[in-house]
């Protein structure tokens, strides 16, 4: 039985790629959440909402991730340059 060898070799190497930029086709667009108490948080790109914790998941402007609780947001903004 002759097996192709290339998509065997190229399987790892997809994989590993895959893992290394998960972040790729996500958005970097800085957005800004506005509580309800009037607070604004910058982050860049858009908070992701988990719904399992009822938590928004974003990455501050200095890159640390952070968390914030849903029933706090008021709106979430895109920020056009």
């Amino acid at each position: 039985m002759n097996v192709p060898r290339l998509p065997l070799l190229l399987l790892p190497v997809i994989v590993l790629t895959s893992c290394s930029m998960p972040d790729m086709f996500a958005s970097t667009t800085p957005h800004k959440i506005k509580l309800k108490d009037g607070r604004e948080v910058p982050c860049k790109g858009a908070p992701q909402y988990q719904e399992k914790t009822g938590y928004y998941r974003y990455r501050t402007p200095d890159k640390r991730d952070a968390v914030i609780r849903a029933d706090e947001v008021a709106t979430i903004v895109e920020q056009r340059a």
